[in-house]
């Protein structure tokens, strides 16, 4: 782990430790497996299937890419996303925060963020207060360095981040690295030449960017910029874990399998023919008796008929091992075959859903609570003290994951008042959203309307 703000050394190279090397290579793992970017993911099975059919001896797909990476993460994303998410700042500072979020598109940030956090195991946020006031963004992982005292996982001493800036002159593309070193209360900038993996020279990044070298704001908001959140949380661990990892191995057997099965079946569509020499024909054109049918292979002098070689595929097995490997993938990503589409009925009720969906609905909740929660409520502070404007509370509401099926609530409401626990003009206001003032002229209504047709 990195324990100081001079991640630069002495070699113009990053100073980084295992870890944080190892945890950048696992990064550059995530992102090839959610943009299925198998080949090189999965280099020594991809290697195995091309050693076994070669792609110049066969006409069709070598390896079959199965994105259960990206599905299972675009799952999760629109059940954590999918009713938005209300943030409450109470008071007058309402109107201000809707339009902090309206600019920002709050809810594609936190999309992005979610992403990521299923991916890599960490998502960033990050607050500021840029040319158009404040500005509200997600910032990769892997260009995000914390800063620990001593080592201690619950001391962090600052973030620093790495973004890469390119320029084109003069038909030449030049690099430049800048680093942000972020400290409670204030931000330093640095703006290094970048070329050929070195960090070359330290430019003046006042002149080049028009950024103040040390931006101190420790007047409105006395604490970070950066807001990290994590998919899981475990006490020796500061860094959260990715979704992938648990199902990594069951994903490439699948591919493994299913690409080999597609070979041999492709193989098979085009049987060849055995049979004994006496089934071949003479060729007047070549002077040689061989078979019409190139793809024939002479067994014997026997007599025997030709006929075709047909593979013994034991689909019952395959079929079967397939399913296991799924089975597995839905326990450990905590996934429902129905998340994709799939066993999914017409007269499937929301109660029906919510149960299908229960670990997957544990997980984001669990989710939400660990990280996202407190994140977005410090997030929401900071950016209203970048704002001059500062609150004390922030108030989140989620909605419901799976929408309330709205003939259960009809349902239910009818029972309740056969049962007389609840009243019409209630029922009303509950059913269409309605205050009581107009929950009973409906109401009124409806008994004029009945009267009119008796």
């Amino acid at each position: 782990m990195i324990t100081n703000f001079n991640i630069i050394s002495h070699n113009k190279k990053l100073n980084l430790d295992s870890d944080t090397v190892s945890r950048l290579l696992n990064y550059d793992l995530f992102r090839d497996l959610y943009d299925g970017n198998f080949k090189t993911a999965f280099a020594k099975t991809y290697s195995k299937i091309c050693a076994k059919y070669p792609l110049d001896t066969t006409t069709s797909q070598t390896f079959v890419e199965l994105n259960l990476f990206f599905a299972m993460t675009d799952f999760y994303k629109n059940l954590f996303t999918n009713q938005g998410v209300f943030i409450n700042v109470n008071g007058k500072f309402q109107k201000i925060w809707d339009e902090i979020e309206k600019n920002n598109n709050f809810l594609s940030v936190l999309k992005e963020v979610f992403v990521d956090a299923s991916r890599f195991g960490n998502g960033i946020f990050k607050s500021s207060f840029g040319k158009n006031g404040v500005e509200i963004t997600s910032v990769s992982p892997s260009s995000w360095f914390p800063v620990f005292n001593k080592g201690n996982i619950n001391d962090i001493l600052g973030h620093i981040i790495i973004n890469t800036l390119s320029d084109f002159v003069n038909g030449k593309n030049y690099l430049f690295k800048l680093i942000e070193k972020h400290r409670k209360g204030s931000v330093e900038y640095e703006l290094w030449s970048f070329q050929n993996g070195s960090y070359n020279e330290k430019l003046d990044v006042e002149k080049e960017l028009n950024l103040p070298q040390f931006d101190d704001f420790s007047d409105l908001w006395n604490d970070f910029l950066i807001f990290p959140v994590k998919n899981t949380s475990e006490s020796e661990q500061y860094f959260g874990q990715s979704d992938y990892v648990r199902f990594k191995s069951v994903v490439e057997e699948l591919i493994l399998t299913v690409s080999q099965n597609s070979k041999i079946l492709n193989r098979h569509a085009n049987p060849k023919m055995t049979g004994s020499n006496e089934n071949l024909e003479f060729n007047p054109i070549t002077g040689k008796t061989e078979f019409p049918n190139k793809d024939f292979i002479p067994v014997g002098r026997d007599g025997i008929k030709a006929e075709y070689i047909t593979a013994d595929l034991q689909e019952n097995a395959v079929h079967q091992h397939v399913n296991s490997l799924l089975q597995f993938f839905y326990i450990l990503s905590k996934t429902p075959p129905q998340a994709y589409g799939l066993d999914i009925t017409n007269n499937m009720s929301g109660e029906s859903l919510r149960k299908i969906f229960m670990t997957s609905l544990t997980k984001i909740d669990d989710i939400k609570q660990v990280s996202f929660n407190s994140a977005i409520q410090n997030l929401v502070k900071c950016s209203m003290a970048l704002n001059h404007t500062p609150i004390n509370e922030v108030k989140i509401d989620w909605g419901n994951p799976i929408p309330e099926d709205k003939s259960e609530i009809i349902d239910n409401s009818v029972k309740r008042i056969s049962s007389g626990t609840l009243s019409k003009i209630s029922a009303i206001a509950e059913l269409d959203n309605l205050s009581d003032f107009d929950a009973n002229i409906e109401f009124q209504k409806i008994i004029n309307e009945k009267n009119t047709n008796n």
